[in-house]
């Protein structure tokens, strides 16, 4: 149990906290001491955006602050600004990580990862804002928001951010740095801010400091998404008109820092693919371009609370018979009748001659989107095609080489400075010889090296 712990300042990092603690103790030089108090715990990694060990940190704060790991992972680390767009059961999994004292890799299960958003190599900080903390509280702190992938600027003094001394993901896995002894430069980088740039930063903050804690999976994402682009008028003949939405995109960010992300052509674009069925998740940032060039009057919590409201999938999300009622659900029997009587017609094809004959691949295609599970299980069986390869004749392709190799071999013996004629360098400059038997090469006496 701990017998103090300094009170969280509003918008500090967790592992800030944690810094500081170290710092008032004394054992700034002994961190492992700190994991001991902190986390009771010594192989404990200080990670600043997605901590792991908060049920065993609450426990030993319960003496003198009592919090919950809800309310850790949703006021004091980064959590909040990825949860929402992962599945109910990553969402799940990942807190169920952080409060754990098995970390894991969370920071690939949420897409941090793989996404092509830059991730902070250093922490942050904003030198007008360490200069109002030290007036305020008497110290310096690492802020979250400060902390945000691609938002690199500070809204509040129009300047941007500088890096500091320290990784963000340090080589010193046990360390907690403190922001007072790594903010050397007092340097503020004036920038002029335009006004969508300023809108993104509300969202960004609000999508943080608002918190839901629940994934709420592609599905719902997708269905946002296409309503969002119906209520504007971007579909036409139930088509999305990608090309529209992207050329609106590109126009809202022009001379922006936001700019960059609208370089590549619509065609290899992230922008097409999140309007599409979602496959995967897409980082914050990309959304709140989106959410803010098209809904700048609609808050992050009314879309996120929208969001949520669209009805989950089924369990069984690939059949449509648990989703078709009354009379549909008669076709969905209909089109798996078609689809035996298919099979028993073509009992001599496999899947991909069945559905090269006529209506065999509409009827695939149905089932396919409508009937997932009941067609996999449902399909012949795989039959390799018997294909005559070409045989190669290995004895004239031997022949033709040893007369190759003569003629290379009678060529570099009377060559002046030449090279060792080693079975290496034979085999490693003339790459036509390398399948010519080692008695031959030997044949030719070859010098050793």
């Amino acid at each position: 149990m701990l017998g103090y712990f300094p009170t969280l300042y509003k918008d500090e990092l967790l592992y800030s906290a944690i810094a500081r603690y170290a710092l008032h103790t004394g054992q700034e030089n002994s961190q492992k001491a700190v994991l001991r108090d902190v986390f009771s715990s010594r192989t404990a990694t200080a990670i600043p955006d997605l901590p792991s060990h908060l049920n065993a940190l609450v426990q030993n704060l319960s003496t003198v602050w009592s919090t919950t790991v809800d309310n850790l992972i949703g006021t004091y680390t980064l959590a909040p600004i990825y949860l929402p767009f992962l599945s109910e059961e990553q969402a799940r999994s990942v807190k169920q990580s952080m409060t754990s004292d098995i970390g894991g890799n969370i920071h690939t299960r949420v897409g941090i990862t793989a996404s092509s958003i830059k991730q902070l190599s250093f922490f942050r900080y904003c030198s007008a804002c360490m200069t109002d903390q030290l007036a305020l509280d008497g110290e310096a702190y690492w802020q979250r928001s400060h902390q945000l992938q691609g938002l690199d600027f500070c809204k509040k003094h129009s300047c941007l951010l500088n890096n500091s001394e320290v990784s963000f993901h340090p080589k010193e896995k046990h360390h907690f740095f403190t922001a007072a002894a790594s903010c050397s430069s007092s340097v503020i980088r004036k920038l002029k801010l335009h006004h969508n740039e300023k809108v993104l930063n509300d969202k960004y903050l609000e999508l943080l400091e608002e918190p839901f804690l629940d994934g709420f999976g592609a599905n719902r994402w997708t269905m946002f998404y296409h309503n969002l682009a119906h209520d504007l008028g971007f579909i036409e003949k139930n088509r999305i008109q990608y090309q529209k939405i992207y050329l609106v995109m590109k126009q809202v960010w022009k001379g922006s820092i936001f700019e960059k992300y609208f370089i590549e052509p619509i065609e290899n674009h992230w922008l097409k693919n999140i309007f599409r069925k979602h496959r995967k998740s897409f980082h914050p940032l990309r959304h709140l371009l989106v959410i803010t060039a098209l809904a700048p009057d609609i808050s992050i919590t009314q879309i996120l609370s929208k969001v949520k409201n669209f009805s989950a999938p089924s369990q069984d999300s690939n059949t449509m018979t648990n989703r078709l009622k009354g009379g549909k659900s008669e076709e969905v029997k209909q089109h798996r009748q078609l689809w035996l009587n298919f099979l028993d017609k073509h009992k001599s094809l496999g899947i991909k001659n069945i559905r090269k004959t006529p209506g065999g691949g509409a009827l695939y295609s149905w089932l396919y989107r409508n009937d997932y599970q009941w067609l996999m299980n449902n399909r012949p069986k795989y039959r390799p095609e018997n294909q005559l390869h070409y045989k190669a004749d290995c004895r004239e392709w031997d022949k033709y080489n040893v007369i190759t190799l003569n003629k290379i071999h009678k060529d570099l013996s009377f060559k002046p400075k030449r090279c060792r004629l080693t079975k290496t360098f034979l085999l490693k400059n003339y790459l036509v010889l390398i399948q010519l038997k080692n008695t031959y090469i030997s044949y030719l006496k070859p010098e050793n090296g």
